[in-house]
């Protein structure tokens, strides 16, 4: 795999169950070296979309490949590279959780026993407690341990804080940032807690229905993603939607509330051409974001219309 090669690249990559897509047409790709987060609402595609890179599910059409590697002619090797921790953990009730570790290290080439080592007394879990003894949060910990032990080139991560307090959340996403990502490490995180991924991802991609409406930067995004709150003394310009970047307008009492994907400059040009015309911009969180592309509640303004 070269410098240059990305971790993870699909072109037109298509699963259907029972006659209707959960992936649909993907075209995603994964610098190497990211933290890439797979974003999207429950049944947008996220947990698919990971199965399908490992090779657990076969596409119905399209092309994956995974660390340079064709992901199903070369599942075994990339397996070998690359670790998974699933949204909803399955283990044997009764194995201890040294025992456990034991096992996953004989299976690996490589395994960083005191990493391992130090996230269990990190997050205080039992050695000689049984697997079936733990709670929700401590078997999702117990989980991202055993993905991070064979220091894997790519970790992909499947809603990786379930059943974690937000302090516990938050402090698991910074050490997997500080420890695993960068270099020749990729960290694909698929989640729905955006407040959470905005603070570690470098590189985001929004899943809906099955496609890939957005993949950028993330400060790309912030920064060029905005809001600008307007109050028109009179009828607004008709041809305000057809504006460079806009891609809604909508009403918001007396005003108008734009949602811009760059250009913003250019619109705030033209809005001050209009005398007394009153105006603020607005930054956008990544969660307002998603909201916006995913569809959001707000009334479209349609340009023409009596104000």
């Amino acid at each position: 795999m070269t410098m240059s090669e990305p971790a993870v690249l699909t072109r037109g990559l298509t699963k259907i169950f029972g006659g209707q897509p959960a992936v649909d047409g993907l075209d995603l790709e994964v610098p190497r070296g990211s933290v890439f987060a797979l974003l999207g609402p429950n049944g947008a595609g996220k947990t698919t979309t990971i199965k399908l890179l490992l090779n657990l599910l076969q596409p119905t059409a399209g092309e994956i490949r995974v660390l340079g590697l064709d992901a199903a002619k070369d599942s075994v090797a990339v397996r070998r590279r690359v670790s998974y921790q699933a949204e909803t953990q399955r283990f044997y009730p009764r194995v201890r959780v040294e025992e456990l570790f034991c096992l996953c290290k004989s299976l690996y080439p490589r395994w960083n026993t005191e990493r391992v080592t130090r996230y269990c007394r990190i997050f205080e879990l039992p050695p000689y407690a049984r697997v079936g003894e733990l709670s929700k949060g401590k078997l999702t910990l117990l989980a991202l341990v055993l993905a991070v032990g064979p220091e894997p080139e790519l970790l992909l991560l499947d809603e990786p804080a379930t059943g974690l307090d937000p302090l516990r959340r938050r402090q698991v996403l910074q050490l997997l940032v500080e420890e695993m990502a960068g270099g020749d490490r990729t960290i694909v995180i698929s989640s729905h807690q955006l407040q959470d991924v905005e603070r570690i991802a470098d590189r985001v991609g929004f899943l809906l229905r099955g496609k890939l409406i957005l993949s950028r930067p993330l400060e790309q995004l912030l920064g060029e993603e905005k809001k600008v709150r307007v109050l028109f003394p009179g009828s607004p310009p008709a041809d305000l939607p057809g504006w460079p970047g806009v891609r809604r307008v909508a009403r918001e009492g007396s005003h108008l509330l734009i949602s811009l994907s760059g250009h913003l400059d250019e619109v705030l040009g033209r809005l001050n051409r209009y005398e007394d015309v009153a105006f603020e911009v607005l930054d956008q969180t990544l969660e307002d974001i998603f909201v916006e592309y995913a569809g959001g509640e707000e009334v479209t303004w349609k340009g023409g219309e009596n104000d």
